[in-house]
């Protein structure tokens, strides 16, 4: 019973990094007018289960607070060096991964969680492609709306007409993914930073130990 529970514990840490691993970066000159906020965010699973958490864009970076397995956790996401810190402040530990690290490849329906091409938000995902199907406001932000399809079917996405943030997203498994009482502002930089004393994992260690899918 105790192995299955950390076996259960470890699977929700890797499920909340690969949620951070969609913040693929862009370009310096795309987000370096988007305005810096902060939003509530919200993931639905088919089977009903969901997540909650806070979400911080401080203009390179970004910053995810949630709960996973009964455990917080934090994600740092630095946009142009394309690396994501998973914070654990109970172990006052910290992973550090990158695009092309152990995680890399494994998306599944994760959201997308960065700011995205407004003209082409589906750039830089091999084998998917997007329509733009109207205008909406969804929780009160002007949206474009736009329709996703690839290998694993389609799903809809409305992204924020001046944050360029997908705000909701609806994939064909039933799952959900929104972000609500947005707030635009300056972030302080102190919530992007890994904290001061907290000791470094060895995340392909943990992939290693996995046991296998």
């Amino acid at each position: 019973m105790h192995q299955e529970l950390t076996l259960k514990k470890r699977n929700a840490v890797v499920l909340v990094a690969l949620l951070a691993l969609t913040s693929a970066p862009l370009v310096q000159a795309q987000i370096a007018n988007i305005p810096q906020f902060s939003a509530d965010m919200a993931t639905k699973t088919p089977d009903g289960e969901s997540t909650h958490g806070k979400m911080y864009f401080g203009g390179t970076r970004m910053r995810m607070d949630m709960n996973a397995g009964g455990r917080e956790m934090q994600m740092i996401t630095d946009l142009p060096k394309k690396t994501t810190y998973m914070i654990m402040p109970e172990q006052k530990m910290y992973m550090e991964m990158t695009a092309g690290g152990p995680m890399a490849g494994r998306r599944g329906n994760a959201p997308d969680m960065k700011p995205v091409d407004p003209n082409n938000p589906c750039a830089n995902q091999p084998g998917v492609t997007c329509k733009k199907v109207g205008t909406e406001t969804v929780n009160g932000r002007s949206c474009d709306k736009w329709e996703f399809t690839g290998r694993e079917g389609k799903h809809t996405v409305w992204v924020d007409q001046k944050l360029h943030f997908p705000v909701k997203s609806v994939y064909s498994d039933g799952s959900v993914h929104e972000l609500t009482n947005i707030k635009e502002g300056a972030q302080p930089a102190s919530l992007f930073q890994v904290p001061a004393g907290y000791q470094k994992m060895d995340m392909g260690g943990m992939m290693r130990q996995r046991p296998p899918e």
